[in-house]
């Protein structure tokens, strides 16, 4: 019963960051449709994120064991999470970067789709998990269920600087599965708090570069700096936590699976707030993507 309660946990932790992040992806694309660079929206969303972080770090910090304070950490270990880290900023970037060249939308589904399968081949590859039947219907459930999600009724068309924006959504693709092997593989005895909180504060530190080198912008009117408040502490301090402390219970490719929630609350959010009506093609997809968590509970348990 514990490890049940666990593994559901676990899941909890993983869909609510897919949820956090599924809104933050309609946030984000406002942002910038105001005039808000990609880079620097990502400082922002970084650099706004980690005092919640450190502050939860240091109310925990005297009740947890000296082999979990980070200067007793191996170098190694110390290594992994911000390395972690600064994939964590490329992948953001990379995406908001797509999203500017060709819209939300395409960017959206080529990065969380070509995700699981970078993140289950790479499993395998690394013994992180075995290959099995279950596992393949479970990805290909996924991958079926956000390309209908995702993909418009009318189909997609190919619009100006196609070429530039398939390759920054690739690379987030590649970037956000590194992320995800990552946080499988942290420390044991670190607890998640610390590892995202040292993780952001090196994914803060080179987006501050990249973003100066680029020129700063800033939010251009109240609604704009609100959002940009929601993308530090919602889709980045909450949803990073989250997603990190669930990713360490579950296997990399269940994790990634699960936060394919995510273009399935940004259609939902779209309809509520844009009144654009989900379609029987999207229905099908949220149903598809359902029956893939439900198979890989069942593989895990």
């Amino acid at each position: 019963m514990k490890t049940q309660t666990s593994a559901a946990l676990a899941w909890g932790g993983v869909l609510l960051a897919g949820v956090l992040w599924g809104v933050g992806a309609l946030v984000a694309q406002s942002v910038m449709a105001g005039g808000m660079a990609p880079y620097s929206l990502s400082l922002a969303r970084f650099a706004l994120g980690l005092p919640l972080l450190w502050w939860w770090h240091w109310r925990q910090l005297p009740a947890a064991p000296r082999t979990a304070q980070w200067r007793h950490l191996p170098r190694r270990g110390q290594a992994l999470v911000m390395g972690t880290g600064l994939a964590m900023a490329l992948n953001v970037t990379s995406w908001f970067i797509a999203m500017s060249h060709i819209g939300a939308a395409l960017p959206t589904v080529i990065s969380i789709c070509c995700a699981p399968v970078i993140v289950a081949l790479l499993s395998v590859l690394r013994g992180y998990e075995r290959a099995s039947g279950r596992l393949l219907l479970a990805l290909g459930l996924a991958l079926a269920g956000v390309g209908l999600i995702a993909m418009p009724g009318e189909g997609l068309s190919l619009p100006a600087h196609y070429a530039a924006g398939l390759a920054w959504s690739l690379a987030s693709a590649g970037l956000y599965s590194l992320v995800v092997l990552g946080n499988a593989r942290m420390p044991a005895q670190l607890p998640a708090v610390t590892a995202s909180a040292w993780s952001m504060s090196a994914a803060a530190l080179l987006m501050l570069g990249l973003a100066v080198a680029q020129g700063i912008t800033w939010p251009q009117h109240t609604t704009a700096w609100l959002q940009v408040g929601y993308t530090g502490i919602f889709t980045t301090s909450i949803a990073y936590l989250a997603f990190a402390w669930g990713a360490r219970r579950l296997s990399p490719t269940a994790t990634v699976i699960g936060t394919l929630v995510e273009p399935l609350v940004a259609a939902v959010a779209a309809a509520w707030l844009f009144a654009e009506p989900l379609s029987a093609q999207q229905g099908v997809g949220a149903l598809l993507l359902g029956a893939a968590m439900v198979v890989l509970a069942r593989r895990a348990s």
